[in-house]
């Protein structure tokens, strides 16, 4: 549980430059796929709505309407995490782009509903420019997520990745209860 507010600084800290620098991609979830893989999905979908109801008064107030989405990337990378794919790096690709579509899918509505299909974050460019050839919003909030969201999980999942691994073999060991992913 002492391990939900580095997840939560580490959500809020890379994503917050990411979201400043206005890129195509997110990186807001990086603490959310760690804990997740180190302490299971239950604390994983805690550290990742918390972030993002934190990220919501300090960084983007649309950030929490995206907290059912965290909870869908706990999830998952849990459920991958339980099956060992987390363990080599092209695993842990595969589980970044089924993280990504899973994201993707649950976003996609709430962009659309709420936001007209643009969201002002980096990835909202691809959007507009989607909207402005003559797509339709759908089409457009659809093909962006599958473009985006994919790759931006990819990346933090070999975030992640990188992280428990440079942890010590024995701290890791002793998480292992906790976990999935830990022993490696």
């Amino acid at each position: 549980m002492a391990l939900v507010p580095l997840g939560i600084l580490i959500n809020l800290g890379i994503g917050t430059i990411v979201h400043l620098l206005k890129l195509p991609l997110f990186i807001d979830s990086v603490g959310t796929i760690l804990i997740t893989i180190l302490i299971g999905i239950r604390w994983g979908a805690v550290t990742g709505v918390l972030s993002f109801l934190v990220g919501g008064v300090i960084v983007n107030p649309v950030m929490p309407y995206f907290s059912a989405t965290q909870a869908v990337i706990a999830l998952v990378a849990g459920l991958f995490a339980m099956r060992g794919w987390f363990r080599s790096i092209p695993r842990a690709i595969v589980a970044g782009v089924c993280i990504g579509v899973a994201a993707g899918i649950v976003s996609a509505p709430v962009i659309i509903k709420l936001f007209g299909g643009i969201t002002g974050s980096g990835s909202g460019f691809i959007t507009s420019f989607l909207l402005a050839s003559g797509k339709k919003i759908v089409e457009s909030v659809i093909l962006t997520g599958i473009s985006c969201e994919p790759i931006d999980k990819t990346i933090q999942c070999l975030l992640a990745f990188w992280l428990i691994r440079t942890l010590p073999k024995r701290f890791r060991k002793q998480l292992e209860p906790l976990g999935y992913a830990c022993s490696t």
